[in-house]
């Protein structure tokens, strides 16, 4: 097979379809948005909505020869990571209200603030080797964002575990069990981004995003992209039971 049918087969499965997945979802977050009253799950619609279509941009823009596109692409990196984080944050509260008893999550009125640290230098382990190339190698801040983003999403995964299993409310448990999937697929894509500095330690970033070696983390977002879907439709019958609680009233 010649390196140009190679290339143009690993960006449709590695890029174009995991983003038109996203996209998809995007759609239907922000059409079911639409169709509910309660804030607060219009508000974790349009959250859902809005990573899926940041996530679907950051799947199609992953790399750039120009030092300057790529330092934008790091910076709207560690962005949507904070999105990501900061959806999550607004949810164990809610999962904690939902809770019969109302019990703490991991004691997440602290730990919260760690991980939001975390954040803060995951963000600079993906700025500082575009600033300061002497100082921070583009290989050691590889390895310290997989680090710092194993340890937040880890965390928060583990918070939403317990918060879906004591949650009382049906829709929302629905709903977070595929963020739960989410998380779990960001984790096994960077387990295998460290897996890949060995198994491919010869490759330079061009000719890893541009391989068949890539193609399992195009697999990843597909399985991502599939289950924000997954998650926004897990909403659709809050709109069902609020036209039914509607008709009541009028009668």
């Amino acid at each position: 097979m010649s390196d140009d049918l190679e290339l143009v087969l690993v960006i449709c499965l590695g890029e174009v379809l995991p983003a038109i997945v996203f996209i998809y979802a995007t759609y239907w977050a922000l059409e079911i948005r639409r169709a509910l009253i309660s804030r607060m799950y219009r508000r974790q619609a349009l959250w859902l909505g809005v990573l899926a279509a940041l996530v679907a941009v950051n799947v199609f823009v992953t790399y750039s020869t120009s030092p300057a596109i790529t330092d934008a692409i790091n910076v709207f990196d560690a962005l949507v990571f904070a999105a990501a984080f900061g959806y999550i944050d607004s949810v164990i509260p809610v999962l904690r209200r939902s809770d019969p008893l109302v019990r703490g999550i991991v004691r997440w009125g602290t730990l919260r603030y760690f991980l939001w640290f975390v954040w803060v230098l995951l963000a600079a382990s993906y700025v500082l080797p575009g600033l300061f190339p002497s100082l921070v190698s583009q290989t050691a801040g590889y390895v310290l964002e997989n680090a710092f983003a194993t340890v937040l999403f880890g965390a928060s995964a583990i918070a939403l575990v317990v918060g879906v299993r004591r949650s009382g409310d049906m829709i929302l448990r629905s709903c977070l069990k595929w963020l739960g999937a989410i998380l779990l697929l960001t984790l096994l894509e960077f387990v295998y981004d460290f897996a890949e500095l060995a198994l491919f330690p010869n490759m330079t970033y061009f000719q890893y995003f541009y391989s068949y070696a890539y193609l399992p983390i195009g697999a990843l977002y597909v399985g991502m992209g599939y289950s924000f879907y997954r998650s926004a439709k897990a909403l659709a019958p809050v709109g069902k039971i609020q036209d039914l609680s509607r008709e009541t009233v009028n009668e």
